[in-house]
């Protein structure tokens, strides 16, 4: 059946924020609590009243990024390795105070099965070489985590981002697999399905990662065509995109506001003597980049640090706003 690409009109010239809150996040003064405590404390309202003051369009928050772990319930996850869920449905309330305000949730998730970053997921999940290794049971369990959120949320999620194929399929331009596949092939299409299994209209990108030559771009390599969206990581809003896009698959643009690490973690925080990072651009910059891809109708993100008590970084957050205001 011919894939149905879902309406992604809303993406042209959106301007919004992201942010990668995950179990490695630490708070300003270097502590940490645990994963779930942090969680039943984070600040909802007070992050999404931010974001609205910003004037973010859209938000991509991360489900799960790193290591395996969710800010909500997932009955799955607690099966194949407990103690990496939370009682506390903090995505949902994020997606419900989000929506209130008008601005999009696009669900950032990671399988989480990067190198050494997760060697407990990965060997429970049938990922790792083993005894256990099965990459049937792997896809299952991957499709089934996304199906179950996808139908907990339904029309709450605009859209999914999912990162890392790399490490699962090693056709792209980047391969980071750490497994012996045998020829094994990732099920992208069923993904795909899952992620639209209670939303059609959701949209899909499938992150195929940003590489570096004598002239950067961000990669636009498709794994598969049932997509409707492209990625657009880029460590640079000017990087072009490569290849050309396909006609009817939205092109956008996603970078670092400040720290290029993405994750306010201890060695972000060290790296910048404790406090978050400055804007990596000036405003002309900025506003020069956003002239640039708005005009091309492309979608337009930036990732901000965010401290685990759901601090956001204000130099960068008001840099955002000062960008977003010239293109009210």
């Amino acid at each position: 059946m011919e894939y149905q690409r879902a309406d992604t009109a809303w993406m042209k010239r959106s301007m919004g924020l992201s942010f990668h809150w995950t179990d490695m996040s630490v708070n300003l003064d270097g502590t940490q609590k645990a994963y779930q405590e942090a969680v039943e404390a984070f600040p909802v309202e007070a992050f999404a009243d931010a974001v609205a003051d910003a004037g973010a369009q859209h938000c991509i928050f991360t489900l799960t990024h790193g290591k395996n772990y969710f800010p909500f319930p997932v009955p799955l996850v607690d099966e194949v390795l407990p103690g990496r869920t939370s009682k506390r449905d903090l995505a949902g309330e994020l997606m419900r105070a989000l929506k209130k305000r008008g601005i999009r949730f696009i669900a950032y998730y990671n399988h989480s099965c990067n190198n050494n970053d997760d060697v407990a997921w990965k060997t429970a999940n049938g990922y790792a070489d083993g005894p256990g290794h099965d990459p049937d049971r792997f896809a299952g369990i991957i499709c089934g985590i996304v199906q179950y959120t996808a139908e907990r949320y339904g029309d709450l999620i605009d859209a999914w981002w999912f990162d890392s194929p790399y490490s699962v399929d090693p056709a792209g331009p980047t391969n980071t697999v750490s497994c012996d596949l045998n020829g094994w092939q990732f099920p992208w299409e069923k993904l795909v399905a899952c992620a639209k299994s209670a939303n059609p209209d959701a949209a899909v990108a499938i992150n195929s990662g940003f590489i570096w030559g004598d002239e950067p771009y961000t990669s636009q390599f498709l794994y598969t065509d049932h997509v409707d969206y492209y990625p657009g990581e880029c460590l640079d809003l000017l990087y072009k995109g490569t290849p050309d896009a396909v006609p009817g698959i939205q092109e956008t643009r996603w970078c670092c506001a400040d720290s290029p690490r993405w994750v306010f973690n201890k060695g972000t925080r060290d790296a910048h003597n404790g406090t978050f990072a400055p804007p990596q651009f000036t405003d002309e910059q900025l506003a020069n980049a956003f002239r640039v891809n708005l005009e091309a109708d492309r979608m337009i993100t930036l990732n901000v640090l965010i401290d685990q008590a759901g601090t956001i970084n204000p130099e960068a957050l008001a840099q955002f706003k000062r960008i977003r205001a010239q293109f009210a």
